[in-house]
């Protein structure tokens, strides 16, 4: 195992673990083990809570780890340790984010053990708060508004206000792309418009199925972006024109789908599903690789960003976690290390 230059790794560090579904998360010590070939100790800096790390808390997001184990879907550090091998040897000393693994525990410790394949270069021009959350939002954003552009026409996004919503939208007025933004409240609605989207729809009113069925037609819409999922994957459905695509790529009701199936038997209209992960083992190794540039060129050029609402020590990442459930549109909420 090689050490970078200037750090001595610990036997033990600290970490969150959870032990069960729907239960506080521990602060427990947890020991520094010998790297596999390919593997690296990543010393992290920081971490968010993102809407899929609430769904691994509660057993709602699929994932193959045993109990107890430690969360946390993203993050970024520093490599301080290889297994070797070309690419854990060549990122040694390096500043990187890195995912979690399905197996392997997550990034809400301050040390983590994981592939060196699960870890890119962070350019030295971004912060600690853009670095640690670098992956999931920027990526999942840039494959939907790819997908958006394949089908053509115009699009829906639902859960517009959210960090990744509004990420969305901004890439969309970037690609020339109109898009219909749903949002739950009136105060989100008049947030989005004074940030400059142009088409703002709330959810909550009393007309907001024939509102946004006009609105489909008006400009043509061929894709559906839903984050909500349950009952109101219907409603959207229903405003739709025949042949559109739904790409549900989150499910913030926590609710199951419940669909009528004539929109889809006589109205040829498709439900897709979008995960990061599954996504990007179907891309080659050259267009993942030009992905994550991208993104960080993005980020850097600030083009797209998410905001962070609040950093608290690991010892409060159960308050993070409860901030974080009560009002996820208000900004991430990150763990320090």
């Amino acid at each position: 195992m090689k050490i970078a230059r200037n750090h001595i790794l610990p036997e033990s560090y600290m970490a969150a673990v959870l032990d069960e579904v729907n239960q506080p998360l521990r602060v427990v010590s947890k020991q520094i083990t010998t790297l596999k070939h390919g593997e690296v100790w990543v010393k992290m800096d920081a971490a968010p809570v993102n809407p899929a790390d609430l769904a691994t808390l509660a057993g709602t997001y699929p994932h193959q780890r045993t109990y107890p184990f430690v969360p946390g879907i993203e993050g970024c550090g520093k490599v301080v340790a290889s297994g070797g091998g070309f690419l854990a040897n060549r990122l040694l000393g390096k500043r990187v984010a890195c995912t979690a693994t399905d197996l392997g525990d997550g990034t809400w410790g301050a040390y983590i053990k994981v592939s060196a394949a699960k870890c890119i270069n962070v350019d030295k021009r971004l912060s600690t708060e853009q670095g640690a959350t670098a992956l999931v939002n920027p990526l999942t954003a840039l494959a939907l508004i790819n997908l958006v552009k394949n089908n053509g026409g115009s699009c829906v996004n639902t859960a517009a206000a959210g960090a990744l919503g509004r990420m969305i939208g901004n890439l969309a007025k970037r690609e020339n792309i109109t898009m219909i933004h749903v949002v739950r409240n009136a105060a989100q609605c008049n947030d989005l418009l004074a940030r400059g989207a142009q088409i703002v729809i709330d959810a909550s009113t009393p007309t907001f199925s024939e509102v946004l069925s006009a609105a489909c037609k008006k400009h043509q819409v061929s894709t559906i972006l839903d984050a909500v999922g349950g009952s109101f994957t219907d409603t959207l459905l229903q405003a739709a024109l025949p042949g559109t695509e739904l790409i549900l790529y989150a499910n913030l009701s926590k609710a199951n789908l419940e669909i009528s199936p004539q929109q889809i038997i006589r109205y040829k209209k498709q439900i897709s599903g979008f995960h990061l992960g599954t996504w990007l083992n179907t891309q080659p190794l050259h267009k993942k690789i030009l992905l994550v540039r991208k993104a960080q060129q993005y980020l850097v050029k600030g083009w797209i960003s998410t905001p962070v609402y609040k950093q608290v020590s690991l010892p409060n990442i159960n308050d993070a976690i409860r901030g974080y459930q009560q009002d996820m549109t208000a900004g991430k909420w990150l763990i320090r290390f």
